[in-house]
């Protein structure tokens, strides 16, 4: 047989089997829905100086107290966790969580900051505020989303995905900051009037 014919004959099925793979999938990014403000302030109806030594007992697995200041009405903890889907959003990558498929693809861990201030109102009410400092980490690309409660950010990511949108938002959840406000209101009686 002539060596031009076997080319054609091996040529055609190749053809055809390269004719009929699926295209390539795109990624395709989209970021988190937005949310309404989260209402991080309440009035606690508790001394400062009660409300002060019940707090400073809420550590658990999550977070820990690592600084605190009664003077300036200032109590930090320091949390970290894998579970980084419960607590922000950071949109999806086709059908996946993103801050899943960051986890799949490169391993991933949150970890931050809760800052609390206590102000006293009178001597039976304190105002009680939460702020908590996010940091999203790649942990193999080393890319650090640091944002706060009721500020969202949009970073530019180092390799998107060929046309892909390069920016990825991330917002918190409030799942912590809720976490946090209740935990220490079971302490006192909340009071309804919130600021």
């Amino acid at each position: 047989m002539n060596i031009r014919i076997l080319r054609i004959i091996f040529f055609i099925p190749t053809l055809f089997l390269i004719a009929c793979q699926p295209p390539a999938e795109v990624n395709k990014y989209i970021p988190p829905i937005s949310k309404d403000f989260f209402q991080n302030s309440q009035v606690i109806n508790k001394s400062f100086d009660d409300l002060w030594d019940l707090a400073s007992l809420i550590s658990n697995d999550s977070y820990q107290l690592s600084a605190e200041d009664k003077v300036l009405g200032e109590m930090v903890f320091t949390f970290s966790s894998d579970d980084v889907s419960k607590y922000i959003d950071c949109g999806m990558m086709n059908d996946e969580i993103y801050v899943d498929y960051i986890y799949r693809i490169f391993e991933s861990i949150l970890d931050g900051q809760i800052n609390i201030n206590f102000e006293s109102i009178n001597p039976s009410s304190t105002r009680l505020s939460v702020n908590i400092l996010y940091k999203f980490i790649s942990k193999e690309t080393g890319t650090r989303w640091m944002f706060e409660t009721n500020k969202p950010k949009s970073i530019l990511v180092g390799n998107p995905a060929y046309g892909a949108d390069p920016y990825r938002e991330c917002r918190s959840k409030h799942y912590l900051e809720a976490g946090v406000i209740n935990q220490i209101g079971e302490f006192g009686l909340i009071d309804h009037t919130i600021e």
